[in-house]
């Protein structure tokens, strides 16, 4: 079964792979529609304190994007591999300042060399593409064969106990304007379907996109599974992950997994 390193990003328009993630004019508008740091702050501290312990870490980025983290990761002196099976955001993480401190690979998360790594990191809500137990499997087992003893994979998931998917349907409010270095931007959002699982809920959902510039339109309809903590942590300790940190938000606070938005994953290999 392939493995996978999506790049889901914090807001929408970005969803899955599909073909936003190779048109140019929706890579050019990436960052600044996903410039919010809470994530990346939080992983860096973390990345920060294994530094302190261990000196510069190895590090595997897994669903890089456009590589903004994975420079900044670079320049604090640590050694970086960014993958991602995007052209198009490989594209424009290899030409940002920076990008070769880099070393940079298209593909999932089965593509990653052998290393090892010290560390491991998804961010953007990327592992909300693996919408199969086996998909998620093969992935946790992929990024753990990588790892050193005692090796960490950060990464985070929406708890679904907190439905944000009801937020996601503008249909009764109309589009919404968006200002973008590109103009002026009409966006909307349109829920498709959620349909419960015994192992969470996997949600449909389109996003439309429309340049008022020149009347540019794009849609992409894109499924994200949102899984409950306790099926994670069975599918962590299946992959070979010895000990788990569970946070429920991005300031380090505690898992709350009956009304928390975030499942936020420190998984460790044995020692």
């Amino acid at each position: 079964m392939q493995t996978a390193f999506l790049c889901t990003p914090k807001n929408r328009r970005f969803a899955v792979v599909d073909a936003h993630y190779d048109e140019p004019r929706l890579v050019a508008l990436y960052d600044e529609d996903n410039a919010g740091r809470w994530d990346v702050d939080f992983y860096a501290g973390m990345l920060g304190t294994l530094s302190e312990q261990l000196g510069p870490l190895r590090i595997a980025d897994g669903g890089c994007g456009t590589g903004s983290f994975a420079v900044e990761l670079a320049r604090a002196g640590h050694t970086v591999t960014g993958i991602d099976p995007a052209p198009g955001m490989l594209a424009a993480a290899r030409s940002r300042d920076g990008a070769e401190l880099v070393t940079w690979l298209e593909g999932t998360a089965a593509d990653l060399p052998a290393g090892p790594f010290d560390a491991a990191v998804m961010t953007g809500h990327a592992f909300q593409c693996l919408l199969t137990e086996g998909e998620i499997l093969s992935t946790l087992e992929a990024v753990r064969s990588r790892l050193t003893p005692g090796g960490t994979f950060f990464f985070e998931s929406r708890n679904p106990a907190a439905r944000a998917w009801l937020e996601w349907d503008s249909s009764s409010a109309g589009p919404e304007l968006q200002e973008s270095s590109a103009g002026t931007l009409e966006v909307e959002w349109e829920l498709i379907a959620a349909v419960e699982e015994p192992d969470g809920v996997v949600v449909t959902f389109e996003d439309r996109t429309r340049f008022l510039a020149d009347g540019a339109h794009f849609a992409s309809r894109s499924t994200l599974k949102f899984t409950p903590a306790d099926v994670l942590a069975g599918l962590l300790e299946k992959a070979g992950f010895s000990a788990v940190d569970w946070y429920g938000d991005w300031n380090g606070g505690p898992l709350h997994p009956a009304s928390g938005r975030e499942i936020i994953v420190a998984a460790r290999t044995p020692s």
